[in-house]
């Protein structure tokens, strides 16, 4: 039930408030000639302007890497020169980048004093995408056995190639980014209320790098968050300039994104090209697959870039016993806004190549690719097996669950509804994608602290929630294993004043390393009241049994609750960290119909389903929500979200007017079945799924698309499948006297 009491950072209203507005560039790329503030600084309400020339005075540095490159060789071993100034320096490099800081007594007065300022700029060449030769490589690295696929390919009896794009997205989270700063002169402490899932990330870059002071005076915390999904991990320049206005000006400021400031100037996510070798026997059974991943950066090495970038390529050979593998992956410049993780972090992308891949190569082969996955697949006999990339498989079947979703989809009557079809004119076709994900963990714990509150057991963690439901699921553990009602408990989270050390939520790791936390924090509570209980009892410890929230002495009926618990011990605290890996495999398979429309490219999804290996369940219906909101985001990447550059850079998909995202209409009900393989490795047997939907989405819609117009001779069409996508692919596919006939 919808109570109305969640709090965002645009609800935040602090006493004496300033508003902010970034002045950003129009050029793709250009070389800054002058920039005058001089009429905006007179403006009414205006309290200050800042440009690079002041973050340069007060000596801030730039946005940095959270993780470096470690692992890669070849060109670009450090990518520190690609590090993001907060404003720009001398030379803008992408539509969107900040150029100045605005901050007025109200909204409306800095946005007219933004309009102010003059920027005049020398034009620079600007590539624009991955195929463009200005794009430059400043990161490669490689991974699997040359030499064992040059012998594969040499054996095969078939091979084929083909190239595939990724395309670039916005991950449109609800609640757009926005930051309040407020700087406290007396401590010389900052305080900054941002959208965030990981309040740690951002507290470590701005103390240790930009800010250069020590992290306990650089407090970070997010409110209730609408939604992340990778996007806000990180540090961005607007979070730097809030804090440095509200130290100068010693009022708290606040700035908000529009919905289109944040399609120019939010990190991307996707954007790859693909260009891949797979080698078979006469069987279609696939010896070896080989090629080349390129990723476009943007302009700038955002914080998390690299995460993109090298996760994921043990997923290229998927869920089936190929033998042999060599991939190299390169990272590339180009004149627009920066990419990084967005939900999946590197798999979904190299998921998407190995399973359009595998449609492909059943096509050359003139295979059903239901059946040619079926011949492919690693059996349970096989186990445990790893792959040509290092994907180790223990406890899976695959196959299990590719029969579970189709069953769910009615596959078996596709002929009828196909038949039924073609006499409407129409096209219908079926596609999967059945994917691993090997999931890391963090080499961080994730710490829980069990706090006595006013009677109450507040639960504080190092994750972070922007609606994965933590306040709930996290609660569950923890009532279940204290006996103690949920109104009973309180949770805190994303504050790092409250827990000055934590992960927050990345990786779908939050319930096998934070879940895993909070189960054994409350055993270690249980120990903890036991022996409260047992000076209380005037008996050993080990003569209390705990039970459902009661503590007993042995053999009598003296029985003690929590409450007795806490008032003897009013300072009552037990923490604990899950000191395990996280590392965790599963395995999904999603499958999907759809019905497309020859004469117009138009696209009906007409049945969806999502089949989850997630381990144990430890609150069944988030579950289930995770798979259904994340298979509507990647069947959106699948089918109509892109962001569009043109060849000069200008970014022309930057509303709602120009960026489609599925609506609920637009959907068919998403069944989402969950299949339990516990997992050994945590106390909880969890495996994470909260990136796992998103992962099977676009390539489950995109071969349903295709499967469709295979009798068309439609080969491949780039996503997103838009209609008029659709349609001119048709055009050149099928001679004219054809196109209608069934």
């Amino acid at each position: 039930m919808l109570g109305g009491t969640a709090r965002f950072v645009d609800d935040l209203a602090p006493e004496g408030c300033l508003h902010a507005v970034v002045v950003r560039s129009v050029h793709a790329h250009a070389r800054i000639t002058r920039l005058d503030t001089g009429d905006a600084r007179r403006m009414p309400g205006v309290r200050l302007i800042l440009t690079h020339a002041d973050l340069a005075a007060a000596g801030l540095g730039p946005i940095p890497l959270d993780l470096s490159p470690l692992g890669a060789d070849g060109p670009g071993a450090s990518l520190d020169h690609l590090e993001q100034p907060a404003l720009a320096r001398d030379e803008v490099r992408y539509v969107g980048e900040p150029i100045a800081f605005v901050v007025a007594d109200t909204a409306q007065a800095a946005r007219d004093a933004a309009e102010c300022v003059t920027l005049t700029c020398e034009d620079l060449p600007a590539a624009t995408s991955l195929d463009d030769p200005a794009a430059q490589v400043v990161l490669e690295s490689a991974r699997g056995d040359a030499g064992a696929v040059a012998r594969a390919f040499e054996r095969a009896a078939h091979r084929v190639s083909v190239d595939l794009s990724n395309n670039r997205v916005h991950a449109m989270p609800m609640e757009p980014r926005g930051c309040v700063a407020r700087y406290d002169p007396r401590r010389q402490a900052f305080d900054l209320a941002v959208s965030t899932q990981r309040v740690h990330l951002i507290q470590r870059a701005l103390a240790d790098h930009v800010f250069g002071i020590p992290r306990d005076r650089m407090r970070v915390h997010a409110p209730d968050v609408g939604g992340g999904f990778g996007q806000k991990n990180g540090l961005y320049p607007e979070y730097v300039l809030s804090l440095e206005a509200a130290r100068r000006l010693g009022q708290p400021v606040k700035w908000i994104s529009d919905r289109t400031e944040g399609f120019a100037s939010d990190n991307h996510g996707r954007d790859n090209l693909f260009r891949l070798e797979a080698a078979a026997d006469a069987d279609g059974r696939i010896l070896a697959v080989r090629g080349r991943r390129d990723l476009n950066l943007g302009a700038y090495a955002a914080p998390r870039s690299m995460v993109p970038v090298l996760n994921g390529l043990m997923h290229l050979t998927g869920v089936y016993g190929v033998g042999a593998a060599h991939f190299t992956v390169r990272a590339m410049t180009t004149n627009t806004a920066s990419t990084s993780p967005y939900r999946g972090a590197g798999r979904p992308e190299n998921v998407f190549a190995c399973e359009r891949l595998i449609d492909m190569i059943a096509r050359e082969l003139g295979e059903d690719p239901v059946a040619l996955r079926r011949r492919n697949l690693i059996r349970p006999q096989m186990l445990p097996w790893t792959s040509p990339l290092g994907t180790r498989f223990d406890a899976v079947d695959p196959g299990a669950l590719l029969d579970t979703a189709l069953a769910r989809i009615d596959h078996a009557g596709l002929a009828d509804r196909r038949a039924r079809a073609d006499r409407r004119g129409l096209r219908r076709g079926v596609g999967v994608c059945l994917f691993a994900e090997a999931l890391h963990g963090s080499s961080e714990p994730a710490a829980v602290r069990l706090s006595h509150v006013a009677g109450r057991l507040v639960v504080c963690v190092g994750t972070g929630s922007s609606g994965h439901g933590h306040e709930t699921s996290f609660l569950q553990i923890a009532s279940a294993r204290l006996g103690l009602p949920m109104e009973r408990l309180g949770f805190v989270q994303s504050d790092t004043a409250a827990m000055p050390d934590g992960i927050g939520t990345a990786a779908s790791w939050s319930m096998t390393l934070g879940g895993s936390s909070v189960r054994l924090a409350a055993d270690a509570a249980v120990a903890r009241g036991v022996a409260v209980a047992a000076d209380l009892l005037g008996v050993a410890d080990v003569a209390v049994l705990f039970d459902r929230g009661s503590f007993r002495a042995e053999g009598t009926n003296h029985v003690l609750g929590w409450d007795d618990i806490f008032a003897a011990a009013p300072d009552f605290t037990a923490e604990a960290a899950f000191g395990g890996s996280g590392d965790t495999v599963n395995v999904g398979c999603h499958a999907c119909e759809v019905e497309v429309d020859p004469a117009t490219g138009a696209i009906a999804v007409e049945g969806y389903a999502a089949v989850q290996d997630c381990g144990s369940a430890v609150n069944p219906a988030l579950v289930e929500g995770q798979l259904q909101g994340g298979a509507a985001q990647g069947i959106g990447q699948g089918w109509v979200e892109g962001i569009v550059y043109d060849d000069a850079g200008q970014i022309l998909s930057a509303s709602l007017m120009d960026y489609a995202v599925p609506r609920a209409g637009d959907l068919p009900w998403i069944t989402a079945e969950l299949a339990h393989f516990p997992e050994a490795g945590n106390p909880l047997g969890v495996k994470g799924i909260g990136e796992s939907a998103a992962t099977g989405g676009a390539a489950a819609l995109v071969n349903a698309v295709l499967d469709a117009l295979a009798p068309l001779g439609v080969r491949d069409i780039a996503p997103p499948l838009t209609p008029v996508r659709v349609w001119q692919a048709i055009r050149k596919a099928t001679p004219a006297g054809a196109r209608d006939t069934p």
